[in-house]
C-alpha cells in the first residue's frame, strides 16, 4: 500500500483513522512519499516545518481551536497583569496601585444612596465631604473649613474653603454646596429617590454670601453633622438636567469630583483612576485600578497570577489563599457600626410571644457560630457597639443556656421529645422556621450552621436563599418572611429611630421586625430631641435594656474587614477608618519601597 492509498484510506468516511496512521502518513509525506507505518522520528524533526504543517492541516478545524486557545490563554494573562496596567496609564512600578473585587459597579453619582462597596470606595477617592466624621463621632473639616451653630442647635452656617477645584479645572463654590443638598432634597421630597437628602426634607438650605451656605432645622438634631457629611458634586455639570434623568447620566460612570483621584476609564470589569493635578496632593500612586471580578475564583485567579496589590472584605475564609504567599500583609480593622443579625418578624404567629424570640436567642452558641464561620469578627449583644459611649453593659447578653430555653418553651406548650430530639407543642406540631437570606458564600456557610446548631438544639430551620431581586422586591418589601438573616449599618451617633420605632415598621423603612413597644418609641423620640448627651445616654440605656429583653432579633457579630496588601506598600493605616470604603484615608502618604 502506497501513502496516496493510506491517505485515501484514512480519509473514507466508513473508516477511522489512527493518531498513529496519521502521523505516520505524514512521517511518510516528510521522507518523499515513501509507505511509513510508523514515524520516523529523526527525518521528522530534521523536516519538522513540513511536519508541523502537515499535522495542523490534518486536524482542522481543531488545530485552529487548540491555537487560538492558547493564544488566548496568554493574551488573557497579559490582560491580567500588573505590565499591562502600568503600559496603558504609563505608570511604572510603585506608581499604580490595582485592587481586586468581587462585584458590580452601580453608580458613582454620590447624590443617591448606595450600598454598593465598589461605588462608594471610588467616590471616597473622586469627591470630598462637606464635613468628615472622625471615629469618636465628631466633624471635622473637609470642603467646609469652619462652621457655628446658633439658635439652640437650629442654625449651623458652614464657610467653605476658598481654594478648592474640580477636576475640570472650574473653582468650587458655595453654589455648589447649596446644589448639591437641594437636588437631593429634590430628588427625595419629589421623585421619592433615596438620596443624601431624604433625611433633611425638611431642612432649609440656603446661600449666605459667597463663602457661606446655613442650614436651618425645624427642631434639634443630634445626628445633623452626620446627615451633611456627604460628598459635593459640581452645580454646573448638573443643574441642567432633568433631575429623573440623574440617574442615567453620563456623570454615574465618569464623575468630576473635587478629590484626590479621578476616574479616566470605566468597564464592566475594571475602573481606571488618576491622581487629580488640581489639588494639593502629590501621592506616589499616580494611576488606581479596580478590577472587578464576577465571584472569588476569578478574584483568585488574578491575585495568584500577581496582578493584584490588594485585596479585602469581610470573610476571612475566603481569603485563605492569600496566606500561601509570604509578601503580603493583611490589616483588620472592627467595623463597630455594622452588626450581623437574625430578625425575628414578630408580626408572624410563630414569633409573637417573646419567649419563642427569647428562646431561640438562648439556644445559638454565638461563640461557636464564629467559630465553625471562620469569617473573623466579634460577637455582638446588642443594637449599639460596645465602642459607643451610649452603650449598655448591663442589658441581657444571652449568653448559649440551653435550660433557660427549655424553660421558656416549656412556658409555651412545647417540649423536647425524647425520642426524635425535637421541641414539639402537646398537638405534636414541631417547632420549626424559615430562614430567608441573600445567596452567597459566606451566607450560604452561616446558613447552614444554622441549620446545624438549631437543629442540634431541638429546632427545625428551613433555608429559603434568595436573590438579590428576591430578598429585596418580594421577601422584604411584602415582610413575607419568618426570620430574616440580614445585616444593618448604622451611623456613628447611637441614633436608631429607624430601625426600631414602630412608624418605620412598614416598606421600604428598616424597622424589619415590624417591633412595636410604645416606651421605646418615646425614649428614641426623646433622645433625637436633645443635645444634652447625659440625658441622651440615659434614654439609650433604658432603650437596649427594652429592647434585648423583647428580642425582636438576634444580635450575631459585627464583621471585620481584612485587607491584604503586597508588602511593598508601607503607609496603609486603617485605625481611622470607620467604614470599609474609607480605607484610603491618607493615600496620599502610601509609598512603595522595594
Amino acid at each position: 500500500m502506497n501513502s496516496m492509498a493510506g491517505r485515501k484510506k484514512g480519509y473514507d468516511k466508513k473508516s477511522e483513522t489512527s493518531m498513529k496512521e496519521v502521523l505516520g502518513d505524514i512521517a511518510g509525506n516528510v521522507s518523499g512519499g515513501k509507505a511509513h507505518r510508523r514515524i520516523d522520528i529523526r527525518e521528522a524533526i530534521w523536516n519538522y516545518p513540513i511536519f508541523f504543517s502537515k499535522l495542523f492541516a490534518k486536524f482542522i478545524p481543531f488545530s485552529y481551536i487548540f491555537v487560538f486557545g492558547i493564544i488566548g490563554i496568554f493574551l488573557a494573562l497579559f490582560l491580567q497583569s500588573k505590565y499591562f496596567v502600568n503600559m496603558v496609564n504609563g505608570s511604572g512600578e510603585g506608581d499604580t496601585y490595582v485592587e481586586g473585587t468581587v462585584g458590580a459597579i452601580s453608580s458613582f453619582n454620590p447624590l443617591f444612596t448606595t450600598n454598593n462597596y465598589i461605588d462608594k470606595s471610588v467616590q471616597s477617592l473622586v469627591f470630598e465631604k462637606l464635613i468628615y466624621i472622625d471615629k469618636e463621632g465628631k466633624p471635622y473639616p473637609g470642603i467646609a473649613k469652619e462652621w457655628t451653630s446658633s439658635e439652640n442647635g437650629k442654625v449651623y452656617d458652614f464657610v467653605i474653603d476658598d481654594n478648592r477645584y474640580w477636576q475640570d479645572k472650574t473653582k468650587l463654590t458655595v453654589d455648589d454646596v447649596v446644589f448639591t443638598f437641594n437636588i437631593g432634597i429634590k430628588l427625595a421630597s419629589d421623585y421619592g429617590y433615596d438620596t443624601i437628602g431624604t433625611a433633611i426634607k425638611d431642612v432649609k438650605v440656603e446661600k449666605i454670601d459667597e463663602r457661606t451656605v446655613r442650614f436651618t432645622l425645624p427642631e434639634v438634631n443630634p445626628t445633623f453633622f452626620e446627615l451633611v457629611s456627604v460628598y459635593i458634586v459640581p452645580m454646573d455639570r448638573l443643574k441642567d438636567i432633568d433631575p429623573r434623568q440623574l440617574l442615567f447620566d453620563s456623570f454615574t460612570k465618569y464623575p468630576i469630583g473635587s478629590g484626590k483621584y479621578k476616574v479616566v476609564r470605566t468597564e464592566d470589569t475594571a475602573v481606571y483612576l488618576k491622581d487629580n493635578d488640581e489639588d494639593s496632593f502629590n501621592p506616589q500612586i499616580k494611576s488606581l485600578v479596580f478590577k472587578i471580578f464576577p465571584d472569588m475564583e476569578s478574584l483568585e485567579t488574578s491575585f495568584r497570577i500577581g496582578s493584584l496589590d490588594a485585596v479585602g472584605g469581610w470573610d476571612r475564609k475566603l481569603f485563605d489563599f492569600v496566606s500561601e504567599y509570604g509578601k503580603y500583609s493583611m490589616y483588620e480593622k472592627k467595623e463597630v457600626n455594622r452588626r450581623r443579625l437574625l430578625f425575628l418578624n414578630t408580626r408572624k404567629d410563630s414569633l409573637k410571644e417573646k419567649e419563642i424570640r427569647q428562646a431561640l436567642n438562648y439556644m445559638l452558641d454565638k461563640d461557636m457560630l464564629l467559630n465553625e464561620l471562620e469569617a473573623g469578627g466579634y460577637r455582638a449583644i446588642g443594637p449599639i457597639p460596645e465602642e459607643s459611649w451610649a452603650y449598655n453593659s448591663n442589658i441581657e447578653d444571652y449568653e448559649y443556656n440551653p435550660s433557660k430555653a427549655a424553660e421558656l418553651l416549656g412556658g409555651k406548650d412545647y417540649k423536647k421529645n425524647e425520642n426524635s430530639g425535637y421541641y414539639q407543642a402537646s398537638n405534636g406540631e414541631i417547632l420549626s422556621f424559615t430562614l430567608s437570606y441573600l445567596g452567597n458564600e459566606t451566607n450560604d456557610r452561616l446558613a447552614n450552621i444554622l441549620v446545624d446548631l438549631y437543629k442540634k438544639e431541638g429546632v427545625i430551620i428551613k433555608l429559603e436563599r434568595c436573590t438579590f431581586a428576591r430578598l429585596s422586591q418580594e421577601i422584604i418589601a411584602t415582610r413575607s418572611f419568618e426570620i430574616l438573616l440580614s445585616e444593618v449599618e448604622t451611623t456613628l451617633d447611637p441614633d436608631q429611630y429607624n430601625l426600631w420605632h414602630s412608624l418605620k415598621s412598614d416598606y421600604p423603612n428598616l424597622n424589619l421586625s415590624g417591633y412595636n413597644y410604645e416606651r421605646v418609641d418615646i425614649l428614641l423620640e426623646d433622645a433625637r430631641n436633645t443635645l444634652d448627651k447625659e440625658t441622651r445616654k440615659q434614654k439609650y440605656f433604658l432603650f437596649q435594656k427594652y429592647l434585648n429583653a423583647d428580642s425582636p432579633a438576634i444580635f450575631l457579630y459585627s464583621p471585620s474587614f481584612v485587607y491584604y496588601v503586597r508588602s511593598n506598600w508601607k503607609g496603609i493605616d486603617l485605625s481611622n477608618m470607620n467604614y470599609s470604603y474609607d480605607r484610603f484615608y491618607g493615600i496620599e502618604n502610601w509609598k512603595w519601597e522595594n
